[in-house]
């Protein structure tokens, strides 16, 4: 049998010995619940540790730089103006914008592993999985809690709710549990079982907790106080639990209309759903029996060809079997075709007569049989232990978080325990990415490894009161947000001095604000933004109809349902589909989340082909030229349109020796000329960085 867990044991091939114990653990300083000190800010916690190291700190950025910088932090979108003067006003304003949501729940789609279609060898579509992704977007916006929205993901679909919007608010975020890419090829249902479940595990400790909970399916954890029992007892949980994704590993072609495993919503749900659901098993049924005869007539038809090529070295009695044979085939093969014609007529007609359904939506569920998992040792599901209690993890104990009830899954006191107020990760974990995309550089450096193999902080304090004010402020993501960027320390500029760079080049100790690379969705929408291209509001039909609108649409590899040059779209680009293994290439070229696994934070890179992609691509050349028109119908005057140009780029003035360098360039210059001086300053390192 195959090994289940790989990468776990590639990672801990040369470890020795058992990993921390329990109590042990519980003594490490992230598995210690936060203590904020008294009396103080994130600028006096931050100016501490820098005199410390003998750093001068920058002064405040000029105001064009930090208008842009919160435009492309809060909102991903640059600045549509720059005159604003009120920076706290101004604040509020982004925090308000629907942009917002767009911006910041696409960095919560990275750590959730988001994406439109499973991967793998059977890629089919998520075709209902937008609707997470939109849930995403709105909590942002509303300012729902994260401590709710975690506890919405986790187990929504037992929770309480006032109304039916709450409602399917809520059956809709447990999707979270339903998106990770699954081996249909599997023919084993129950190691099927057993990895959809590892996968979860390993999506909700890493985006949760960072920690690889995932490392002990197979053996205590090399390394963190997570005993092989603390896995089970997870599973446990998650084994309970069904998820809903629309497809099992065995089974039919998925399609648009295959609705058997989704949560219904909305107030027809109940009225709708049943029958709904009753009449897609029979349409599964009968494209089953559509496939089956296919595959039946292709075994016979196939061998067809190759004794006719036979037929005619043969002489004699073996002449006149053969041939009888073929024409016995041939006969079987014309059944056949009368068959598959008949079933593909009826299922097209059950295809268009479907009954009104509900809205549907991937999610997760209680399963009728609740259990505990028994222990499988060294990750094999047929070498089986004791059965394991289903509970947490036990190095973080919490006196008053109930065990899982004996009628239900559990995931309801799971969720309760990852946001427990003396849980010592859920918020830490959570703050330092605020701060790790608000700075380009965390203050634990390994975001999603708070284990003892994960970085120390290099501001305890600070990072200490950052989790405990966001969990004072009723767990607010805009209220940390708005704290953090009125703050000096991100309101410095990013000007270089030789002196601290000699001693902090990193810039550990915050004595500037980094110049950093913006994400591929960024540059995307920045590009079309000066283009004047750039749709901002969300499109009102999926990415089915509007990339591939057909009815039943599978993915394959070697069949792709939509490939890269096909998603052409001036929405932004959060509502792009994210096709696992077939992104589009200003994805691919500039370091987007790769969606197989949760990421908590990007890599970063400059290649020669991202440059080469910005200079030839044809894209980027057809925006290029939208934005030379902008330019040459909306102002008079190539001192004014070079002034607008950067404004729109850049959010500054040109200085004097650019404007001087681009009057040059664009004198008696046409269409042609302004379109390729737009694409250069879309090629422009200033273009691609916040200041």
């Amino acid at each position: 049998m195959r090994s289940l867990a790989p990468l776990c044991l590639l990672a801990v091939g040369f470890a020795h010995g058992a990993g921390m114990s329990i109590e042990e653990g519980k003594k490490l300083w992230s598995l210690v619940p936060p203590q904020s000190p008294a009396q103080v800010t994130i600028d006096s916690l931050v100016a501490a540790k820098r005199a410390e190291q003998k750093l001068t700190p920058n002064g405040e950025a000029d105001a064009a730089s930090l208008i842009r910088r919160l435009y492309l932090d809060l909102t991903g979108l640059p600045p549509d103006r720059t005159d604003q003067t009120d920076i706290p006003a101004l604040v509020d304003q982004l925090l308000a914008s629907r942009h917002f949501g767009e911006r910041w729940g696409r960095h919560w789609l990275d750590a959730a592993r988001y994406a439109d279609s499973n991967g793998r060898d059977r890629n089919i579509i998520f075709y209902h999985a937008w609707r997470y992704r939109d849930y995403v977007i709105a909590s942002f916006n509303a300012g729902k809690p994260y401590d709710v929205f975690l506890r919405e993901q986790i187990a929504g679909d037992l929770m309480p709710a006032k109304n039916q919007a709450q409602r399917d608010e809520q059956l809709t975020a447990t999707a979270f549990l339903a998106l990770g890419s699954k081996a249909y090829e599997e023919s084993k249902p129950e190691i099927f079982r057993m990895d959809v479940i590892d996968e979860q595990i390993e999506t909700i400790s890493r985006s949760v907790l960072g920690l690889s909970v995932a490392c002990a399916r197979c053996h205590d954890h090399k390394f963190d106080p997570i005993p092989t029992a603390d896995y089970y007892a997870l599973a446990g949980i998650l084994r309970s639990t069904q998820p809903l994704y629309g497809y099992g590993p065995r089974g039919i072609k998925a399609t648009a209309y295959h609705h058997t495993e989704w949560h219904a919503l909305g107030t027809s749900a109940e009225s709708l759903a049943p029958a709904a659901l009753e009449y897609f098993r029979k349409l599964d049924a009968e494209t089953l029996t559509m496939h089956e005869a296919r595959s039946s007539r292709y075994g016979i038809s196939k061998r067809i060809p190759e004794m006719k090529r036979r037929l005619g070295t043969l002489s004699g009695a073996e002449k006149d079997q053969l041939a009888a044979e073929i024409a016995s085939m041939e006969a079987k093969v014309a059944d056949w075709n009368v068959k598959v014609t008949a079933l593909e007529k009826s299922v097209e007609t059950m295809q268009d007569a479907a009954p009104p359904q509900p809205a549907w939506t991937m999610g997760a569920r209680d399963r009728e049989k609740i259990e505990n998992c028994r222990i499988h040792v060294r990750g094999e599901t047929t070498n089986l232990g004791s059965p394991v209690p289903r509970g947490f993890l036990q190095v973080i104990s919490l006196k008053d978080a109930p065990p899982p009830a004996q009628k239900q899954s559990g995931r309801l006191e799971l969720a309760q325990w990852l946001t427990h107020r003396d849980n010592p990760l859920t918020a830490r974990v959570y703050v330092n990415r605020i701060w790790q995309k608000l700075f380009g550089r965390a203050l634990v450096t390994t975001v999603d490894d708070f284990g003892v193999n994960g970085s120390k902080p290099s501001h305890p304090e600070l990072l200490d009161y950052l989790a405990v004010r966001f969990m004072d402020s009723g767990w607010s993501v805009k209220a940390l947000i708005k704290e953090i960027v009125l703050s000096k320390t991100y309101r410095m500029s990013s000007a270089a001095s030789s002196a601290n760079l000699a001693s902090d080049p990193d810039n550990i100790y915050l004595w500037r604000m980094s110049p950093r690379l913006v994400e591929a969705e960024v540059l995307r929408d920045s590009i079309l933004a000066l283009s004047g291209q750039l749709d901002p509001y969300p499109p009102q039909k999926q990415f089915l109809e509007r990339f591939h609108p057909q009815k039943n649409a599978e993915l394959s590899s070697f069949k792709p349902f939509v490939i890269p040059a096909a998603m052409v779209d001036t929405h932004r680009s959060v509502y792009l589909p994210v096709v696992r293994g077939s992104l589009p290439e200003v994805f691919t070229l500039f370091n987007f989340a790769a969606p197989e696994r949760p990421v908590a934070q990007r890599d970063e890179s400059i290649l020669p082909a991202q440059s080469l992609y910005l200079m030839n691509n044809p894209w980027v050349i057809g925006q290029a030229r939208h934005a030379a028109q902008r330019l040459l119908t909306g102002t008079k005057g190539d001192r004014e349109r070079i002034t607008r140009l950067y404004a729109l780029a850049f959010a500054r003035a040109p200085a004097p020796e650019e404007m001087q360098r681009m009057l040059l360039f664009v004198t008696n210059g046409n269409e042609d000329t302004w379109t390729t001086l737009c694409q250069t300053v879309m090629s422009s390192a200033e273009f691609r960085i916040s200041p």
